[in-house]
């Protein structure tokens, strides 16, 4: 997701690192404590296991929070980050939801980030076949263009068959 993401928004630009994925350890993580808050606390042990569950939520919010105060330093691919972070919540929201033991969450946890996953990976995806299907497309008229130019005898495959409209509508 954070992959999908960085494509969207910074194009023409190469990403490297893992930290896109980090991210999406991060979101998964804050997913789970969604999930788990839903538990009962009726005894001593439930009570100690949700305020270990309440700590590492703050620890992990307070490494969020860090890590995206740091994406929008120059050379960081903040897009990465926030699409990982994202992608990892909703996946995370549906695998945790599971374990939810109220019927009625359980299903609404699950809906949620299934919906979200299914529409932010197939905008996603069909957002890049667009732009790369154009792209391309555009990327391949420029060179063309330079070589016939430069080679008045050159004939381009990938438009061959717009100069000979365009020749059939010179005659």
């Amino acid at each position: 997701a954070g992959s999908i993401l960085s494509v969207i928004v910074t194009p023409n630009s190469i990403g490297v690192g893992s930290s896109g994925s980090v991210c999406g350890l991060f979101g998964a993580k804050i997913a789970e404590a969604l999930c788990r808050s839903r538990e009962s606390k009726k005894n001593s042990q439930k009570e100690l296991s949700h305020a270990i569950l309440c700590e590492q939520f703050g620890s992990t919010l307070c490494s969020v929070i860090l890590i995206l105060v740091f994406s929008f330093i120059p050379y960081v691919d903040w897009a990465a980050h926030m699409g990982g972070l994202m992608g990892g919540f909703v996946v995370g929201l549906m695998i945790f939801s599971l374990k939810v033991k109220t019927f009625r969450w359980k299903i609404g946890m699950f809906a949620f980030g299934f919906l979200f996953a299914v529409i932010g990976f197939s905008t996603g995806v069909l957002h890049m076949i667009q732009e790369t299907k154009a792209g391309v497309a555009q990327e391949m008229e420029d060179v063309c263009g330079y070589y016939m130019n430069y080679f008045p005898d050159y004939e381009c495959n990938c438009m061959l068959g717009r100069h000979q409209e365009q020749d059939d509508g010179d005659e």
